[in-house]
């Protein structure tokens, strides 16, 4: 990939200028995420942009059957090829085979390398594969629910499940099957990156921290004023980026978690997330 790539890459992600990207590459010696970190440090990168979680062209499908849920994204350069008959081909045979085939390090498997490099040659494009995923319910009394965006670029696999585990809220499957959709959709929508505060990373946490310092430090702000804002800034951190901390979709003033209260005290038994994904 050309400086130019790059360039117009870290521009996508960060919504910086021109030059700021430029120097930023430069200074990073050609490494995007932390020119990413870079920019955002100097207060020239906005955080909703979620460095390294766009979309590129390509298709997502999604699968499912008496079992298992696939879901698989197949990448290309541009949406021309995206929008034709061999490429959704493609991207339909390359989840048939993940649904098909459970507990396989997709991101690896010779198999879909080959689906792959049989078609590519035809479109003329680089095509990829940008990831794969086969779930079955963890849970006894879980169920598993997809979204797909109408653009078809991105999508989420949500798996809700009642803190009952005797089978007693089975007769309420479909109810929960249309909330678990919803929550999948949210996430598209909001871009989730984790259920709670709790499942963010440490390094993530720490590598935020440095960012809030570093801004805090060019507007003049001294070490004690620092040290008293830190904690709100780590929380608004979460909040914007854990799905049951943000608002939902139909009223941001309602959080998801308090939306699944008021949907577990209706049922008469508790929700829980178990775990999303998502391209």
């Amino acid at each position: 990939m050309s400086m130019a790539d790059d360039i117009k890459n870290l521009r996508e992600k960060t919504g910086a200028g021109l030059m700021d990207c430029k120097k930023a590459l430069e200074e990073s010696k050609g490494d995007i995420e932390a020119a990413v970190t870079a920019l955002r440090k100097k207060g020239l990168a906005g955080l909703a942009k979620r460095a390294g979680r766009e979309t590129k062209e390509g298709r997502v499908v999604v699968k499912h059957d008496d079992k298992d849920y696939a879901m698989s994204y197949v990448g290309c350069e541009t949406d021309f090829v995206s929008a034709t008959e061999d490429f959704k081909k493609l991207a339909d045979d390359v989840c048939k085979y993940i649904l098909e085939n459970p507990g396989k390090d997709y991101d690896n498997d010779v198999q879909i390398k080959t689906m792959i490099e049989a078609v590519a040659p035809k479109l003329g494009e680089n095509v990829s594969f940008k990831g794969g995923y086969n779930w079955k319910p963890v849970s006894k009394c879980g169920v598993i629910e997809s979204y797909v965006h109408t653009d078809n670029k991105k999508a989420a696999l949500l798996e809700l499940s009642c803190v009952k585990e005797d089978g007693s809220c089975s007769k309420y499957a479909d109810k929960m099957r249309v909330i678990a959709r919803g929550l999948a959709m949210h996430t598209v929508g909001m871009q989730s990156m984790w259920v709670e505060e709790r499942d963010i990373p440490a390094d993530v946490l720490k590598k935020e921290e440095e960012i809030y310092r570093e801004l805090a430090l060019k507007e003049g702000k001294d070490a004690a004023q620092i040290e008293k804002m830190m904690p709100g800034k780590l929380k608004k951190f979460a909040k914007e980026s854990c799905l049951l901390d943000q608002g939902t979709i139909k009223d941001n003033k309602v959080t998801v978690r308090e939306y699944l209260a008021q949907q577990s005290k209706e049922l008469g038994f508790e929700l829980k997330v178990v775990r999303f994904v998502r391209f």
